[in-house]
């Protein structure tokens, strides 16, 4: 039995709280959590979320479409049995820039549990990556091209959206933080 597996992933275009102008891009992360028999207090520790956006834009000049990569990560202290969020930003600027609206061309979701992989399941690729070559391909492809985004995509605990939905917002390992 896998222990957090992504149940389902939603995009869409919010305000930001407290009247800042312009749209965020949001990505909100369903997750499954189901702890082992036994588990301390019932729960799955260390949940590393990694996301990583493809969309495709247009070129300058007439030189055709391009793909813009985003990558960020987030790790939950811990997670309970049942539904959790974890959610991913990208700023006003960006959506605005690069008119971003809808589902990103392609995407996908890791998991890790204290720092193992969890495999795959069907929620966690865009439907248009529908084999194992298609999605490695995708990680290796974005891994290197988002190093240039590095940043920008933000986990909600750095955007302005920190203290919305209260009771559906995880507790995260913030490394550095003072």
């Amino acid at each position: 039995m896998v222990p957090v597996e992504v149940s389902a992933v939603k995009f869409s275009n919010v305000r930001a709280p407290g009247g800042a102008p312009g749209n965020w891009y949001e990505a909100a992360i369903a997750l499954q959590v189901r702890p082992a028999h036994g588990a301390p207090a019932q729960m799955v520790s260390r949940i590393r979320v990694s996301l990583l956006l493809a969309f495709e834009l247009p070129g300058v000049a007439g030189s055709g479409r391009r793909i813009e990569f985003h990558r960020a990560e987030a790790e939950c202290v811990a997670l309970e049995p049942g539904r959790a969020d974890v959610r991913f930003y990208l700023p006003a600027e960006v959506v605005k820039r690069d008119q971003l609206r809808g589902d990103p061309r392609q995407w996908g979701v890791e998991i890790a549990v204290e720092g193992k992989s969890i495999p795959a399941g069907r929620g966690a690729y865009s439907g248009n990556l529908a084999t194992a070559e298609e999605r490695q391909a995708l990680q290796r492809t974005g891994a290197a091209a988002a190093a240039a985004n590095e940043g920008i995509l933000l986990p909600q605990y750095l955007t302005p959206f920190a203290g919305e939905y209260p009771r559906a917002t995880p507790s995260y390992v913030r490394r550095g933080a003072r």
